[in-house]
Parts: structure tokens; C-alpha cells; sequence
């Protein structure tokens, strides 16, 4: 409703004006047709001598003065009913245009209006989420490296745990073949020490067995054997 009234406000505007320029090139017409008057006048007077010598004409000299006139005012009528006609239809024009061209015009404008307003706010979005974007992305730079230090010392904490770690199981591992070694030196030592008793055991029956054959009675032989059967049963 509002683009129609401004839209017939201007047909207006624009119809004074068309008006005002006609109006005003019709003056000037108007001025302009005086000095051709004055030239036919003053072509007449040229031949003042002739009419002062017979000055008779007078009368017939009247007469054409006032048929030039009469010719001048209907010149000029004729001249304003041509610029009331056109004056008329041009309003007649400017009337059908607002009449059957406003309302289309109207709603093209509100039409391209409101998708201008439609284009704004979806624009006006864009630009706050693009600066609530960009205030997120500086935040985040500020923190960069306050991340990075956290990120290093995590790091660095988390490679002295590991090194605890292997440095223990390190220990551990030494500690169980220390312990691993220790026994199988014992146990060898305890092998060694029994495969040694049961060679000497069997030796000393095989040289007291080769004594008591020649050498010794009976009696003795059975003494020697008691003697040795008690010591071996003592070194066991």
C-alpha cells in the first residue's frame, strides 16, 4: 500500500512537472510572436513617406493592424487547447499506469522487498556465526600453547613413569637370574658333591677290598669293613 501511494505521488510530481515545462514553452512561444509583429509593423512604417503623402491609406492601415492581431490571439488559443490536450492525455496515461500498473509494480517492489530483507538476515547470520567462528578459532590460538606446555609436560611425565617402569622390571629380571643362577651353582655344587662321595665310597671298597684279599685274615678283613662301613656311614 505504501509503494502504491508513493508511486502515485510520483506519477503527480512528474505530471506538474511535464505540465509546468508545456506551460512554460508556450510563454516563450507566445513572447517570440511580438517582434514579428513589430517587423510587419515596422515594414509598414517604412513606407511611412508614401503613406504621409497620401495619407487616405489610414483607414485601410487600421484594419490590418487589428486583422494581425486577431491572427496573433488565435494563433495562441489554438496553441493552449493543444497543450490542454495533451496535458489531458497525458494524465489519462499516467492514470491507467497507476491504476492498472501499481498494484503489480507494488507487488514486485514488496516482493523484491522482502526478499531483500530475507537475503539481509540470512546474511546478518552468516556474519554472526563467521564471528563467533572466528572468536572461537582465536580462543583456541590463545590457548595453543598453553596446550602444547600441558601436552610436553604430560609427555614428559608419562616417559619417566615408562622409564620407572622398565628400570624395575630391569631389576626384577636381574634379580630372578641372579637367584636362578645361584641355585643351579648349588645344585651343581650339591651334585658334584654327592657324585664325588659315591666315587670316593666306591673306590675306597675296591682298595680295601684288594687290601683285605691279600693281606689281611679273615678277622682282619672283617674289622677293616666294620671300620669303613662306620666312617662312611659318618661322612653321609
Amino acid at each position: 500500500m505504501m509503494n502504491r501511494r508513493l508511486f502515485q505521488r510520483g506519477a503527480i510530481c512528474l505530471l506538474a512537472a511535464l505540465f509546468c515545462v508545456l506551460l512554460g514553452g508556450n510563454v516563450v512561444i507566445a513572447a517570440s510572436d511580438p517582434p514579428a509583429d513589430a517587423h510587419g509593423h515596422a515594414t509598414t512604417q517604412d513606407h511611412d513617406p508614401g503613406h504621409a503623402a497620401g495619407q487616405d491609406h489610414d483607414p485601410g492601415h487600421a484594419a490590418g493592424q487589428d486583422h494581425d492581431h486577431g491572427h496573433a490571439s488565435s494563433l495562441s488559443s489554438d496553441k493552449l487547447w493543444d497543450l490542454f490536450w495533451r496535458v489531458v492525455n497525458f494524465a489519462v496515461l499516467i492514470w491507467l499506469i497507476v491504476k492498472f500498473g501499481a498494484k503489480p509494480i507494488g507487488s514486485g517492489l514488496a516482493g523484491r522487498q522482502r526478499r531483500i530483507k530475507e537475503e539481509l538476515a540470512e546474511l546478518e547470520q552468516r556474519k554472526t556465526e563467521a564471528e563467533r567462528s572466528y572468536r572461537e578459532f582465536e580462543s583456541k590460538l590463545a590457548n595453543v600453547e598453553k596446550d602444547i606446555d600441558t601436552i610436553v609436560e604430560r609427555a614428559v611425565a608419562q616417559a619417566e613413569v615408562e622409564k620407572t617402569k622398565i628400570i624395575e622390571k630391569a631389576e626384577q629380571a636381574a634379580e630372578d637370574i641372579k637367584r636362578q643362577a645361584e641355585l643351579a651353582v648349588q645344585q651343581e655344587i650339591m651334585q658334584a658333591n654327592r657324585t664325588l662321595k659315591s666315587q670316593i665310597a666306591e673306590q675306597a671298597a675296591i682298595m680295601a677290598e684288594e687290601l683285605i684279599v691279600k693281606n689281611l685274615t679273615k678277622e682282619d678283613q672283617v674289622a677293616i669293613v666294620e671300620d669303613y662301613l662306620e666312617k662312611v656311614g659318618t661322612i653321609q
